[in-house]
């Protein structure tokens, strides 16, 4: 039996996304108690590591209050929800709670108890661990800081690694990486926040002659649609901006496509790649916003229809074929592993599809997709701890000294001074 190391929260404006995520990735480990052993990990919004009972309470009023159907019975469960995350935030709960660390130890591979508690680094083994399951949505987490950390402590862990983990969170430098691989990307431009606080007009005249309006301005570094807005004139691109910089030093600006459908593909794998069918998002609005993709959905889940989308997206087979393909050549790309769902822009008169991003954690999108597609939760999560292990294993293959290496200091030694 393997010990699964469940990581979610942190500090990022997606932190409740994160729980319902774990939430929904607990019921389906709880399904494998032969196969796996959870360990719930919650970092709390001052990015404190919190382990217990209060966690595991955390995740089951979640759990209960989004598919409650009792419409008053939902609304305290919610409001218990937040009352939870509260006491989490002071270090305390409805149970008992301890604040744990992960060291960047390979000797160690798993969780030590609270240094400034005992005045030093304790060393002592609180919870080993088999395989990290990170569920961080947006920065710390699915920005490449937390895969980084779990190679530093030579531990498995589920999804892309630090690279394209980084990479896929960027929305500038994916896009630069998806042109220079020869991939359709939706015309754009981008500038930092310094630039913009120092001459608003210069960046104002720069976007103007890149690209016509209306455009679609981006955080560079957020998820979930949080932070984007549109602008079809100089005073909306300036609200637009001040908007998005909130969440960024960088901001992404690129041509708005009037009429368009929004799709999106998942791909599992870490060579041998399979990839689910494709679904169709339609937004209340121009943008499918955050409100749409979350709030609509977990405030109302009897009236989920309020932001439908359509598995198997309506699109010709032809162009279905396409996305499957261009997402196979997005997830390669950013060099991804274990699971990814990319999202693209179709433009509706052509019929042309264009990489939008790829998101690089196994969220609840991701989940649903696989089981539209004819692949069960525990299938998936199954697999996904396997795909996570199998490129543990193909790493430590690899060589991190070299005789060439030895060599150069085998002869500085031999030409040191004796003394």
């Amino acid at each position: 039996m393997k010990r699964v190391g469940l990581i979610f929260g942190s500090r990022s404006v997606e932190h409740e996304i994160s729980v319902t995520t774990a939430s929904k990735v607990y019921e389906v480990l709880r399904q494998l108690p032969a196969e796996c052993e959870p360990v719930l990990l919650y970092l709390n919004k001052s990015g404190a590591w919190l382990c217990g009972k209060a966690v595991s309470r955390l995740l089951e009023v979640e759990a209960e209050g989004r598919t409650c159907e009792d419409l008053p019975r939902r609304k305290a469960l919610q409001q218990a929800f937040k009352q939870e995350l509260e006491r989490l935030e002071r270090g305390t709960g409805s149970g008992d709670v301890e604040q744990l660390f992960l060291p960047p130890d390979a000797s160690l591979r798993g969780l030590c108890g609270n240094p400034a508690r005992a005045g030093w680094f304790r060393r002592h083994l609180q919870a080993s661990l088999d395989i990290a399951f990170p569920v961080v949505h947006g920065t710390h987490g699915e920005d490449g800081t937390l895969q980084g950390l779990f190679e530093l402590a030579n531990l498995p862990y589920v999804g892309p690694g630090m690279a394209a983990s980084a990479a896929g969170m960027d929305k500038i430098l994916s896009k630069l990486l998806f042109r220079g691989a020869g991939l359709p990307s939706v015309e754009a431009t981008w500038f930092t926040r310094r630039q913009w606080l120092t001459d608003e007009a210069a960046v104002c005249a720069k976007v103007e002659s890149d690209l016509a309006y209306p455009v679609v301005v981006k955080p560079a570094v957020a998820g979930s649609s949080v932070g984007i807005g549109r602008a079809a004139s100089r005073p909306e691109l300036s609200r637009a901006v001040r908007q998005a910089m909130q969440f960024s030093t960088r901001l992404l600006v690129e041509r708005a496509m009037e009429d368009r459908l929004e799709v999106q593909c998942a791909v599992l794998g870490n060579h041998d790649l399979t990839v689910s069918e494709c679904e169709e998002l339609l937004g209340a609005g121009g943008i499918v916003s955050f409100e749409d993709k979350y709030l609509r959905r977990a405030e109302r889940p009897e009236e989920a229809d309020l932001a439908p989308s359509h598995i198997p997206a309506r699109i010709p087979e032809d162009l279905a074929r396409q996305v499957k393909e261009l997402a196979i050549g997005a997830f390669r790309t950013l060099d991804a592993r274990g699971i990814s769902r990319v999202d693209f822009l179709v433009d509706r008169p052509s019929m042309r599809p264009y990489v939008n991003e790829v998101n690089t954690l196994p969220g609840s999108l991701c989940l649903r997709l696989w089981e539209l597609s004819g692949v069960t939760p525990v299938e998936l999560i199954r697999r996904l701890l396997t795909l996570a292990v199998e490129a543990h294993a193909e790493k430590a293959a690899t060589r991190f000294e070299s005789e060439e290496g030895r060599a150069v200091v085998d002869k500085k030694h031999l030409m040191s001074p004796r003394k």
